[in-house]
């Protein structure tokens, strides 16, 4: 027991330690930092204000409010920011496949998955951070209950960001050339999970909760912020669970298929 909460803390370190270093080579140029950060801010902004204008015009969109929308905003850019900053190094994995620097990140005795993970970092996501929190604000749906769960979906939402791109990421280990595919998909994941959840009924509404989970952002979220209910807490939390094993059980097949060397060579 000892030993492992000694690993534990040893893993915590070595992540704040990446992410120290993220951030000085961000800071390498402070002017670049201070301009991309701002213009994600006004990006995100410029994104609220045009859904502020449907809104404006339409007043609802099947019973979706504005205020709805922004939630679903602020989650969203929460949750891309805490993936986007922390762990969006498995962005890259069909491009250390290629390239074979992978053998670097899995030759040492951390963990594999970790060391992918942070192996890269997006500092102009940080704009995504104050954004979330004015798009929350601006929502008009202020208590401390809905600020915890506020929080809360956030941080699922990032580990379905980060589960999802991982997921794709890894049919580079099957398949060369799935750089764009992978990236093709992953947007078209955040495309669905932008829009309001109202637009989709019937066998949509299943495939945008199941097949392309990205009502585990939009859909589940709002309905605990409107009102709290176990239910949708436990279908929120299995899903986002799903998702995370069945990504993290790719990698390690693909890993496996990739050290063997029957698609790469030996190494």
């Amino acid at each position: 027991m000892f030993m492992a909460a000694k690993n534990k803390i040893s893993t915590l370190n070595l992540l704040l330690y990446i992410q120290k270093l993220n951030l000085k080579t961000a800071f390498l140029s402070k002017s670049d930092a201070f301009v991309s950060v701002l213009m994600m801010l006004i990006n995100n902004l410029s994104f609220a204000f045009m859904w502020w204008i449907i809104f404006n015009r339409q007043g609802s969109i099947n019973g979706w409010q504005f205020s709805q929308m922004l939630l679903t905003l602020a989650i969203m850019n929460n949750a891309f920011a805490v993936y986007a900053t922390l762990a969006r190094g498995v962005q890259f994995i069909p491009e250390y496949i290629g390239s074979g620097s992978l053998d670097s990140q899995i030759s040492t005795p951390r963990n594999s998955l970790l060391m992918v993970s942070t192996a890269a970092s997006s500092f102009s996501n940080w704009g995504d951070y104050p954004t979330a929190f004015i798009f929350y604000f601006m929502s008009g749906i202020v208590s401390w209950q809905t600020f915890a769960i506020f929080i809360f979906c956030s941080l699922t939402g990032a580990i379905l960001l980060y589960s999802f791109r991982l997921l794709v990421s890894c049919l580079a280990f099957w398949s060369s050339g799935t750089e764009r595919l992978a990236d093709n998909i992953f947007m078209a994941f955040l495309t669905f999970a932008l829009q309001p959840a109202s637009i989709f009924t019937g066998w949509y509404h299943v495939f945008f909760l199941n097949i392309i989970p990205a009502g585990l952002i939009s859909y589940y979220p709002i309905e605990l912020l409107k009102e709290f209910s176990w239910q949708t807490l436990f279908c929120l939390l299995l899903g986002v669970a799903g998702f995370f094993l069945l990504a993290v059980f790719a990698f390690s097949r693909g890993l496996r298929r990739y050290s063997s060397g029957s698609r790469f060579g030996i190494r």
